[in-house]
């Protein structure tokens, strides 16, 4: 028993190894690519990133401090990481290698935690399952910028469970399992995950200490410290909604909460997921509800082990079930009606449960391929039994053989496929567009060193020759992210979280635009985060190239008002012909890698 015991974990090392070889296969095509590379766009390279570089200017800074380069100077709270530990990648580093660092960082820790939490509900057993679904989980495509809000998920669990276990020679251990659960609440969100971590564990530890299990202290304990350092870290968020420190546009009167058919949402979350936290589970859920539906058929011939896992597995994918339906309700014509009810806590997101997703449905992966291999062992032993009616005879260690043969096999092209999958899905289009560009084909996809093009911002900026906080610029055709990275001062932005004010005297200065589009309209009155010089003729089209020949006819915005606001340049990516009209004149035009700038001052 004891070299059972000591080939386990002798092989749980090993494999726990490869996945390391995987990771870095993995981010070859960045490692060759460089700048080349290509990285996603929508809510990272065009918000969060920026967001934190801005935070790596005032780490630690004082409440009610003001950020300069943002909105024409807006509080602290309207930069608010979703990860305070990012933030040091953006400090210390330069602006490309911490976003690559901070991809490498999230992958590294989700492939840690899935790892520890299926070897943990495996009881160490079939470690090559386990090393299967953590590396199926970790190159899941994850906002990066969201730290380890979802992908750190199987850590917190994997600690709790410990916490639960009273193991007198290994009490030592539980300063580890504190440190992660620490660790995770320094590199997480309490808007996006957070507040039902804490939630849930709390809820847990009142059930052990019901139940008199010393566990519930360790973790009561845990959540606690969690919440003291989320108070601490998302300080400035929680003063604005608890005190009142400033009206959030997330409080503007005018806001539209759209409703959402009940069905349709709810069957496009339990077969798809959300697009923030991709799972892309669809094949996991169908071989798991087969796996669960075999269980049940030959539940008495499964050992008890193994009917605990099949339960297991039941649980998991109900609870999946569960968490599709409660987001459909809330998002609802019901559930809106009800949210209604909470005032200022209208808008705050609580399915956001679903962010267990991707956790909940790799770690059935797992548990679903331990009780399948046991079926499948009942299965071969019920056609030995009869094979040996017939006079034929297999020795046990044929059948042991067989049975690692056919382990092995299932696995590698479990993961094979899943990896395929996952990599050539829409969501995974900015990495398969790096592999294709390392074997010399056809993209469309932006790279990075285009998307920012430092060069061509730095020649501008060498133009203006001016210091960048002396004067804002406002960016029409291209997103003001882009500006921000390069050092400008911005009128405009993209926030979830700044002031109604400020988005009423923004409006001003595109009223005119927004009354000829009832699409832009509708988008900035109802929703409002993206704080841009909208154009009725670009429409939502916020990333023109050079090579799409497009002009603006008549723009029509209130110069003067954007004067007000401390704007003295706008930076275009298309030509405004009407330009004299407003009073803008034009100085220069830039051309870069991807897109050109017409440079006109107000």
């Amino acid at each position: 028993m004891k070299e059972k015991s000591s080939n386990d974990k002798k092989y749980n090392r090993i494999c726990f190894g490869i996945g390391f070889i995987g990771i870095l296969l993995y981010y070859l095509p960045y490692f060759i690519l460089g700048q080349d590379a290509a990285f996603r766009i929508s809510d990272y390279l065009d918000d969060e990133v920026v967001q934190l570089l801005l935070n790596g200017n005032y780490l630690f800074a004082s409440t009610g401090t003001i950020v300069e380069e943002w909105l024409s100077g807006a509080p602290l709270a309207s930069i608010q990481t979703p990860c305070f530990l990012l933030i040091f990648f953006f400090k210390f580093f330069s602006f490309y290698h911490a976003i690559l660092l901070i991809g490498l960082f999230g992958t590294v820790f989700a492939y840690i935690g899935m790892y520890l939490l299926c070897n943990k509900l495996l009881n160490g057993e079939r470690c090559y399952i386990s090393l299967m679904a953590a590396l199926l989980y970790c190159i899941l495509p994850y906002y990066p910028s969201y730290g380890l809000s979802s992908v750190g998920l199987p850590l917190v669990v994997w600690a709790c469970m410990n916490l639960c276990e009273d193991k007198a020679k290994e009490k030592h251990r539980y300063v580890l399992y504190y440190i992660a659960l620490v660790f995770y609440a320094l590199s997480s969100s309490l808007i996006w995950a957070g507040y039902f971590v804490v939630g849930f564990m709390i809820v847990a530890a009142i059930i052990l200490m019901i139940k008199r299990n010393r566990g519930g202290v360790r973790i009561l304990g845990s959540g606690m410290a969690m919440t003291v350092i989320y108070c601490i870290v998302f300080r400035e968020t929680l003063a604005s909604v608890l005190l009142g420190t400033y009206i959030s546009h997330r409080s503007d009167a005018g806001r539209v909460y759209v409703a959402e058919d009940f069905m349709d949402n709810f069957v496009e979350m339990f077969k798809y997921g959300q697009y923030h936290v991709p799972s892309l589970h669809t094949y996991i859920m169908a071989f798991a509800l087969c796996v669960i539906i075999m269980g049940l058929i030959f539940y008495k011939k499964l050992e008890k082990k193994t009917r605990n896992k099949l339960w297991l597995a039941a649980a998991i994918w109900g609870s999946a079930l569960l968490i599709a339906v409660f987001h459909a309700f809330y998002n609802s014509q019901t559930g809106l009606e009800l949210r209604g009810c909470l005032g200022g806590l209208e808008s705050f997101q609580l399915d956001r449960i679903y962010w267990t997703y991707p956790m909940l449905w790799y770690t059935e992966l797992a548990v679903c391929t331990y009780v399948f291999f046991k079926i499948a062992e009942v299965i071969l032993d019920g056609i030995l039994a009869f094979s040996r009616k017939l006079g034929q005879i297999v020795t046990p260690n044929i059948r042991a053989r067989f049975l690692k043969a056919a382990r092995a096999s299932f696995v590698i092209i479990v993961t094979v496929f899943m990896a395929n999958y996952i990599v050539h899905h829409q969501n995974s289009v900015e990495y398969y567009s790096n592999i294709q560009r390392l074997s010399n084909q056809e993209t469309n996809q932006i790279t990075y060193r285009e998307f920012y093009d430092h060069e061509l911002f730095e020649k501008i900026e060498a133009y203006i020759g001016r210091e960048q906080s002396d004067y804002r610029v406002g960016c029409i055709g291209f997103v003001p992210a882009i500006a921000s990275v390069n050092g400008f001062y911005t009128v405009d932005g993209y926030s979830t979280n700044y002031p109604l004010e400020y988005k009423k005297e923004f409006r001003e200065v595109i009223a005119q635009e927004l009354e000829k589009s009832e699409v832009l309209k509708q988008y900035y009155d109802n929703w409002g985060s993206r704080c841009y010089l909208f154009s009725a003729e670009l429409g939502l089209d916020y990333d023109i190239r050079k090579d799409e020949a497009v002009v603006i006819q008549n723009l029509q915005i209130n110069t003067e008002q954007l004067r007000n606001l401390g704007g003295e340049y706008i930076f275009s990516a298309v030509e405004i012909m009407n330009a004299s009209d407003l009073q803008m004149n034009l100085l220069e035009v830039f051309e870069g890698e991807a897109i050109e700038i017409f440079i006109y001052e107000l």
